[in-house]
């Protein structure tokens, strides 16, 4: 007897692990070069439809295995809704409809808006539910603190260039967010470019590296090709050869593997063009300004975390 309720008790556990396991699978796969499988019912939301809601979602669908009618995207003003009309993308000016028809959802607005847009929508706001913040500054303890206990909250920083799929992004997960809903984040954004997880203490520190770092390399990009200008070359294509020259340098930079101060050696010859100018810049402190700009831009970020305008009543259930 004691026998055969212990094979029964084993028989039970065993099928339950294998449920177990198959569930797991249809979540997450092993490999993570491998996308993942997504799910016939996912529904995405975007609460907002700026740049990088817009960036995000052209990334979702490029992989085609996101079909424009899962996605749904709410603004309170019609403006930038027909770029999202024209990827096939259903438009509202309701956040709770995104809410109520979407399972998986990134809260896309400016940082000092998030209050407001998630006390409305939290008392619709399941466990079943992906909450995802791109919001610069708004950390995941202000998130979590503004949602329903339990939920699942993650943070995101994308940055400016995947509106051509050429982005990088962090995200980091919050207390009850598991792997598997990291993963899935992870294998929807691949085609938005470079997606790597780390600790949420990373994010500002992303925020200035990448995020304003774009604007940096820009501005770069102009004072080189000013420099062209003053030498006599014509505005327009100085401009698109400094384009194109900050393009082919990060690529090869990415591709090579190789350490930035390797392969500025190895484009210097002895009293060379190259080392002539690169101590013009030294002089000029460009490095240590660059440097100075990514820890003002980490502050700032983390300033804007610490604001009271981004604290509002618990509304955890």
């Amino acid at each position: 007897m004691v026998h055969a309720i212990m094979n029964e008790s084993a028989n039970r556990i065993s099928s339950f692990m294998d449920l177990a396991r198959a569930t797991f699978r249809n979540k997450i796969k092993t490999d993570p070069e491998t996308p993942l499988e997504m799910d016939s019912n996912l529904r995405i939301g975007f609460i907002g439809a700026g740049n990088m809601a817009y960036g995000i979602a052209k990334g979702l669908l490029q992989s085609g295995d996101v079909p424009p009618t899962s996605v749904k995207v709410s603004a309170p003003s019609a403006r930038n809704f027909v770029r999202f009309q024209e990827l096939g993308v259903a438009v509202t000016h309701s956040n709770e409809e995104v809410i109520h028809s979407c399972n998986l959802v990134f809260v896309a607005v400016k940082p000092h808006l998030v209050a407001a847009v998630l006390g409305v929508i939290t008392k619709y706001v399941t466990q079943k539910h992906i909450i995802v913040s791109v919001a610069a500054g708004v950390t995941l303890v202000t998130l979590e603190g503004l949602l329903p206990t339990g939920s699942v909250v993650l943070r995101l920083m994308p940055n400016l260039p995947c509106l051509v799929q050429q982005g990088a992004l962090l995200f980091s997960r919050g207390t009850h967010a598991q792997p598997e809903d990291g993963a899935l984040l992870r294998s929807l954004l691949q085609p938005c470019g470079l997606v790597e997880e780390g600790p949420e203490a990373w994010i500002d520190i992303h925020t200035g590296l990448s995020g304003s770092g774009v604007a940096f390399v820009y501005l770069f990009a102009e004072a080189l090709a000013e420099g062209a200008v003053k030498m006599g070359m014509p505005s327009a294509l100085a401009h698109s050869i400094a384009a194109q020259t900050v393009l082919g340098a990060g690529q090869l930079l990415r591709d090579s593997g190789k350490h930035p101060a390797q392969l500025r050696s190895e484009v210097c010859t002895p009293g060379g063009t190259t080392i002539f100018g690169l101590h013009a810049m030294e002089q000029g402190g460009v490095r240590a300004a660059t440097m100075t700009a990514v820890e003002i831009a980490t502050e700032r970020a983390r300033d804007l975390g610490r604001k009271p305008s981004h604290i509002a009543t618990d509304n955890r259930k």
